[in-house]
C-alpha cells in the first residue's frame, strides 16, 4: 500500500488521504473506562463503522477515542448529530465530537484534531463571542491561559449590543488553541454573561488582533466562511438537536432571519427525541456563515 500511494501523483495522494481522514473522528470528554462496543452501537446509528478505537490510560475526566465511519456522509452525519449533544452515561458533560487528523497525542491527553489547514498553518488564534460587557484582558487571560502560552489578546473596544462583546486571543501553538476551543465552547459560563461563551477558530481576522477588523452591523468580526473541496464557500448548515415537531416552515421562518434561505431538507426518518435534523441552503455562503 505504501508503494501505491507514493505512485500516486501529489495532488491525488493528498487527496485520498483527506478522503481516508475525513472518515475517522475523534470523540472527545467520554466517560472513563467506556467500551468500544458502546462506541460502535452508538455511531453505527448513523451509518456502518469499519473501526472504533478507545485510548487506554487516559487520566479521569479526559478519555477519548476515535469512531472511522465506512462512508464520508455517515461520518458527516455522526458528527453533526452527536458533537455536544451526546451525552453517555457517566460522562459529566456531552461529548465533543471532530474529525480526526491524526493520531498523535499532545499534552494533556488530547489530540491535534483536523482544521483543514496543513500544520504549519494551522490557526494559533480563537474568536471568543457571547462576553459579557464588563468582561476585562485579565479576566480573559486568566481563564485561557489554563490551557496554554498566551501570545496576544485583543478584546473589542467598539460598542456592541448587551451580551455580544468579543474577543480573539493567540497562542504559542495551534494545539493550545485547539484544546481551548474544545474545552470552552458553549461551556464556560463568565459572571454577568447570559449564556455560555461560544469559542472557534479564527483566522484571518488580523495578526493577534491588531490589524483592523471588519464588522457587521451587529458590531461583530466578519469570520471566513467555511470552504468546499472546490474552494467556494459553502452556502449550506446542518441542523442538530432540533425537536420532534418542528415543521420545514418554521425552520424556514427562523432562518430567514440571517439572509435568503434557497432549500431546506428536514430529515423525515425515524430518530430519538430531540435528535432531528436540517439541511438549510443560503444563497450565499456569507449568509450561511452568519446563520
Amino acid at each position: 500500500q505504501a508503494n501505491l500511494a507514493w505512485a500516486l501523483p501529489r495532488g491525488l495522494l493528498g487527496f485520498v488521504i483527506k478522503l481516508l481522514m475525513s472518515r475517522k473522528l475523534f470523540v472527545g470528554s467520554l466517560p472513563n473506562g467506556i467500551a468500544g462496543e458502546t462506541l460502535n452501537a452508538e455511531f453505527s446509528k448513523y451509518g456502518e463503522v469499519e473501526d472504533v478505537f478507545v485510548k487506554p490510560g487516559c487520566d479521569p475526566g479526559r478519555q477519548w477515542g476515535f469512531v472511522t465511519m465506512v462512508t464520508t456522509e455517515a461520518a458527516q452525519l455522526a458528527k453533526d448529530s452527536t458533537d455536544r449533544v451526546l451525552l453517555f452515561p457517566g460522562s459529566e458533560r456531552p461529548c465533543d465530537v471532530m474529525f480526526a487528523k491524526n493520531n498523535d497525542p499532545i499534552p494533556g491527553g488530547q489530540i491535534v484534531v483536523g482544521t483543514g489547514a496543513d500544520g504549519a498553518s494551522q490557526p494559533k488564534k480563537i474568536f471568543i463571542g457571547s462576553l459579557p460587557q464588563n468582561i476585562t484582558d485579565a479576566d480573559l487571560r486568566a481563564e485561557f491561559s489554563k490551557y496554554g502560552t498566551i501570545t496576544d489578546i485583543h478584546l473589542n473596544t467598539k460598542p456592541v449590543e448587551a451580551g455580544r462583546q468579543w474577543a480573539f486571543i493567540a497562542f504559542t501553538t495551534s494545539e493550545m488553541a485547539q484544546i481551548a476551543k474544545v474545552s470552552t465552547d458553549r461551556q464556560l459560563m463568565f459572571p454577568g454573561s447570559e449564556k455560555a461563551a461560544e469559542v472557534a477558530l479564527a483566522r484571518h481576522q488580523g495578526m493577534y488582533g491588531q490589524d483592523a477588523l471588519t464588522t457587521d452591523v451587529h458590531g461583530l468580526p466578519v469570520v471566513s466562511a467555511q470552504t468546499t473541496a472546490t474552494g467556494q464557500g459553502a452556502k449550506k448548515i446542518f441542523v442538530g438537536s432540533i425537536p420532534q415537531g418542528i415543521t420545514m416552515e418554521m425552520v424556514t421562518a427562523e432562518f430567514t432571519k440571517y439572509g435568503q434561505v434557497v432549500n431546506v431538507h428536514l430529515n423525515e426518518k425515524p430518530v430519538e427525541p430531540g435528535r432531528n435534523w436540517a439541511f438549510v441552503t443560503y444563497a450565499t455562503p456569507e449568509q450561511a456563515t452568519y446563520a
